[in-house]
């Protein structure tokens, strides 16, 4: 089962600071994911990819050990602001959900 986005089903255009917010994370968590998952580690990084670390202030892309580690960090930030803001709930948390 994939998460749903905390809005869908509610009226367009009401929103909160929270649900923004929310919308917010969502939308970093997936960027952050995505990178996360395009980016090897073990090999230079090129200036197209810096230029998207830029977005999330990862200035120093020369060591590419440093930008895993500070995405992950980004990464496990978003997650747990987000889960304050829109807790899992049980159906969520059982594991096979979670794949």
């Amino acid at each position: 089962m994939q998460n749903k986005s905390f809005l869908e089903g509610l009226p367009h255009g009401i929103h909160t600071p929270d649900q923004e917010k929310i919308l917010y994370l969502e939308d970093k968590i997936k960027k952050l994911g995505d990178i996360c998952n395009e980016l090897n580690p073990y090999l230079p990084i090129d200036a197209d990819f810096k230029l998207r670390l830029r977005e999330f202030k990862i200035i120093n892309a020369d060591d590419p050990f440093h930008v895993t580690n500070a995405l992950l960090r980004l990464l496990e930030d978003a997650i747990n602001e987000l889960h304050t803001l829109k807790p899992l709930s049980e159906e969520e948390m059982r594991i096979e959900n979670l794949r």
